[in-house]
């Protein structure tokens, strides 16, 4: 049984998991109202947005509206994702007009959170080296740093992934060997087959500072109206 158990061990590579974490089922399209809570020492803050998604083929698209506070309403962040790009527009109200979030901008706070426009970039997988760095009976644990060439403000990340679902339950960002970031996710199965983070939890080591994004309700495979993923429709909803 022990020689069993440890072979059980070597059937999968730290590869084949993050392609696996990237093909999980995905809602063909969803809306969900979503809190952002938002801590600083002693200042709390907290944001609310609704957000939509839809996807068509290997394309992802994302839009947030905040509706409060006041000093935020109206702002809008629409994300694009493709296999071998992600492209990110804000959109501001006291500008009146949409921005596109692109090279050093995407390692900057998203909307005052401890979020960075890259963390929520979805990335390609071949731009990445994989090594599997622990298992036990409920986790895979693997190790990703940037291939030369690749622009990331992290020199690696550990994904704590469940073995049952592949449902990343935990990520450690670091820079220059040193872990800055933690983010956490509790996952809800919806309509039995997704799996949703439906609250993230991300605390910055180095200032102390945290955000936990809270979806308070959602659904899924509704219709959603294709212009609310267009730039151009960015601030007129």
């Amino acid at each position: 049984m022990i020689g069993v158990y440890i072979l059980s061990f070597l059937l999968i590579t730290a590869d084949e998991v993050i392609k696996k974490v990237d093909s999980q089922a995905i809602p063909t399209s969803s809306e969900s109202s979503v809190k952002m809570i938002i801590k600083k020492g002693n200042d709390v803050r907290e944001r609310k947005m609704i957000v939509y998604t839809k996807s068509d083929g290997d394309i992802r698209y994302s839009v947030s509206k905040f509706l409060d506070p006041a000093d935020v309403r109206g702002t809008q962040f629409l994300q694009i994702s493709k296999k071998d790009e992600t492209l990110q527009f804000l959109f501001l109200p006291s500008l009146n007009k949409s921005r596109r979030i692109a090279g050093g901008q995407k390692k900057t706070s998203f909307m005052g959170s401890e979020l960075t426009y890259e963390d929520m970039e979805r990335k390609k997988i071949e731009d990445y080296e994989y090594k599997l760095i622990k298992e036990d009976e409920n986790l895979y644990v693997v190790e990703s740093t940037p291939k030369k060439g690749v622009d990331s403000q992290y020199s690696k990340a550990v994904f704590y992934v469940r073995k049952d679902d592949y449902a990343v339950l935990k990520t450690e960002l670091y820079k220059d060997g040193k872990l800055f970031k933690v983010i956490e996710n509790e996952i809800t199965k919806v309509d039995g087959k997704y799996n949703i983070p439906t609250r993230t939890y991300v605390k910055n080591l180095e200032n102390g500072n945290e955000t936990e994004l809270i979806i308070e309700n959602i659904k899924v495979d509704i219709k959603v109206q294709d212009k609310y993923f267009s730039p151009d429709f960015l601030g007129k909803w």
